[in-house]
């Protein structure tokens, strides 16, 4: 081909591929060139995948072929490669890059001599190679057709990337019809939706957006399009929001999070989202609804909630709850002081027929259920005992009920007050009301024993001075003198007795028939002779007053 024969053929290509910019067009006219400027018998393009080591044949009269072939199998497409520059194969049965594949070679069908390679370099990439083939020996190539050979896969790799571009955003293009021709079929189910449904592209920017979706935030559908999703949100949930699109995994189990939305009059509103990556096409879908009154409900339950916890956790009375089948599942301060158990040990792992004595617990519900101790389902105050993690056995007043749901019991909860401290008092005001009465009694005796000491003293003195009279009268020999004696003898020892009686300030008691007890007369009498003896010892030795004073 002459020179201006060449140009002018170049210059078709050049029109041909700017008007179709199509990899196939590319391939099959970059072919068809070098086939009219090349002494060839086959032109064929070698698109390279250097990552996988294969390349993609096509061929001038097939312009995409199938046939993959492995770039270990040809030494010549590796140093294309690995130069970047045209390579010249004068021989390929003499050369030493194709020793190692010279059986292959004698093998095949339409075996060559001779062949020459160009590289398609693109962004500093070789992509591809026109490679020719040749049945003859050629010892050189003119430097014209090698030249030429470069501007040609110069035009090729150019035209290549472009057409690669374009065929990519074509595949893309018609893929993304398909897609959205198919979610037409679900766009009457979304604006039915009573969630709002927002779908937004791998950026975050709101390609669709349903009527729910507009009511929630307040706006409408047509300003919505092509906005950011995350310029509906107030700013204390961007962060969280934009997590949430990158896929990190936020919110709660299920993958719902809490956001604020910014609405008209700047309002906010809390909308609960799920956010989902989706592919066919790349994006994101948002679904969510308007929680602003639920979890306004929730803030007002849980607080509540920690109020009712605080009374109970600050409750002097120990307050036990447990389910239907007895395990604990409410243990406060109060009851882990009264037992002994940390609320960790008795939650859920304890029975509440493990705090009382055996039996007692099957007579609590007895109670409960019946109508006799407060009504069915309630239990008046009752004194029991509960058994300390010790084993100690510790005195409560307890009150308890059954907790319904339906008409079903799910739930016991008892109310316990140590009695532990009320009953030390009882014992010790007992022991005090004891000693009173003993005090009381004795006071009573002795005042009793004065009276009656002073009473008995004038008749005992007339029965003496009569008892000495008949002594004075009797003489010794008479019959009636022991008699006599035995008077005067008994009335002298009863006058003792009274003496005696007269000078108690306290007294013992000793053991008589039985279980009675008495005065023990002697014991008493003696500690009265001690205390008069020790009085009169101190007013002995009390210092006399002088006569001068």
């Amino acid at each position: 081909m002459s020179d201006s024969g060449f140009q002018e053929a170049l210059l078709g290509v050049v029109t041909e591929l700017a008007a179709k910019p199509d990899l196939g067009d590319v391939l099959y006219s970059a072919a068809q060139l070098m086939e009219k400027s090349f002494p060839a018998f086959r032109v064929s393009i070698v698109l390279l995948d250097t990552d996988l080591g294969v390349g993609y044949v096509a061929l001038h009269e097939r312009p995409i072929d199938s046939l993959a072939v492995q770039l270990a199998d040809y030494p010549e497409l590796r140093h294309v490669i690995q130069t970047r520059e045209p390579l010249v194969i004068p021989d390929v049965f003499g050369d030493e890059l194709m020793r190692g594949v010279r059986d292959k070679l004698a093998q095949a069908e339409n075996p060559h001599r001779s062949s020459v390679l160009f590289p398609l370099v693109r962004k500093d990439e070789v992509v591809g190679a026109l490679f020719l083939r040749s049945r003859e020996i050629r010892p050189t190539l003119d430097p014209h057709l090698l030249n030429s050979g470069r501007l040609i896969a110069s035009i090729a790799a150019l035209a290549l990337g472009n057409a690669i571009a374009h065929d990519v955003l074509q595949r893309e293009q018609e893929r993304s019809d398909r897609e959205i021709e198919g979610l037409k079929q679900f766009s009457e189910l979304f604006e039915q939706s009573y969630d709002g449904i927002v779908i937004t592209d791998v950026s975050g920017v709101i390609r669709y957006v349903n009527d729910a979706a507009a009511r929630v935030v307040q706006r409408r559908k047509q300003d919505l399009t092509g906005t950011r999703f995350v310029s509906l949100l107030s700013a204390r949930s961007v962060t969280l929001a934009e997590r949430a699109l990158r896929g990190d995994a936020v919110g709660d189990v299920r993958g719902y999070v809490d956001l604020l939305v910014t609405r008209q009059e700047m309002t906010e509103a809390v909308i609960s989202a799920a956010i989902r990556t989706v592919t066919r096409p790349d994006g994101v879908l948002i679904t969510f609804r308007d929680v602003t009154e639920l979890r306004e409900i929730e803030s007002e339950l849980r607080q509540t909630k920690d109020f009712l916890e605080n009374l109970i956790q600050s409750s002097v009375d120990a307050i036990i709850a447990a389910d239907i089948d007895g395990r604990v599942i409410l243990f406060n301060r109060a009851a882990e002081q009264l037992l002994g158990y940390t609320a960790r040990e008795a939650v859920g792992r304890m029975n509440v027929r493990d705090i009382y004595p055996e039996g007692e617990a099957t007579d609590v519900m007895r109670r409960l259920r019946s109508e006799g101790y407060g009504g069915r389902g309630r239990l008046e105050l009752m004194r029991k005992e509960l058994v300390e993690k010790s084993g100690e056995l510790v005195p409560v007043n307890l009150t308890a009920a059954i907790i319904y749901e339906d008409e079903r019991e799910i739930a016991t909860v008892g109310i316990f007050t140590d009695l532990r401290e009320r009953v030390r008092m009882e014992e010790k005001l007992s022991q005090v009301q004891k000693k009173l009465q003993m005090t009381e009694r004795q006071s009573v005796a002795i005042e009793l024993a004065g009276a009656a000491a002073h009473e008995l003293n004038q008749p005992l003195t007339s029965i003496m001075g009569y008892a000495e009279m008949l002594k004075a009268r009797v003489p010794v020999a008479d019959k009636n003198r022991k008699a006599v004696e035995v008077i005067s003898r008994e009335t002298e020892r009863m006058a003792g007795i009274v003496r005696k009686i007269g000078q108690i300030t306290s007294y013992k008691t000793q053991s008589y028939v039985g279980a009675s007890q008495i005065m023990d007369f002697e014991e008493t009498a003696g500690r009265a002779r001690r205390a008069t003896g020790q009085q009169a010892l101190v007013q002995v030795t009390e210092p006399t007053p002088s006569d001068d004073e």
